[in-house]
């Protein structure tokens, strides 16, 4: 008998320890977002590494939904962007003439009302002086 209490306790305790991940319903709302940047040039040929916080910001951010497409509003612009929620975890490349730019970006689940983005990208040119990486933390609240 204690031996099925214990396998049943043991079965509920793992199925609530499920990791929890930011989904397109979560994002829905309102948020205040405060933004950390970051950059690291090349010198002689070597990546450096971060430099201290160049720039930080706060920024308002509202998610909606319409006829099952996520949009985004920033309270500075004219109007909604359409969003593509798996555009937001995941890896790019683009090019851009001679520049190439290859990152990454990827949500952080903290709470049903609180979430972090990281977005983390290198460019690059003809010329490898010309070479940065960026780096943009984002924590979000929803308000």
């Amino acid at each position: 008998m204690k031996r099925v209490i214990l396998l049943g306790l043991i079965g509920f305790v793992l199925t609530g320890c499920e990791e929890k991940k930011v989904t397109e319903d979560m994002l829905i709302g309102e948020w205040e977002c405060d933004i950390d940047y970051q950059i690291a040039k090349m010198r002689n040929g070597i990546d450096q590494d971060y430099a201290p916080q160049v720039g930080q910001a706060v920024l308002f951010v509202k998610y909606l939904k319409k006829d099952d497409q996520l949009f985004v509003e920033f309270t500075d612009s004219d109007g909604e962007i359409i969003q593509d929620f798996k555009e937001l975890n995941g890896g790019f490349n683009y090019s851009i003439g001679d520049r190439k730019i290859d990152g990454f970006r990827k949500l952080e689940y903290i709470t049903n009302n609180e979430f972090k983005s990281i977005y983390e990208s290198s460019k690059t040119q003809d010329k490898s002086e010309d070479k940065e990486k960026t780096k943009i933390l984002m924590h979000c609240t929803r308000i």
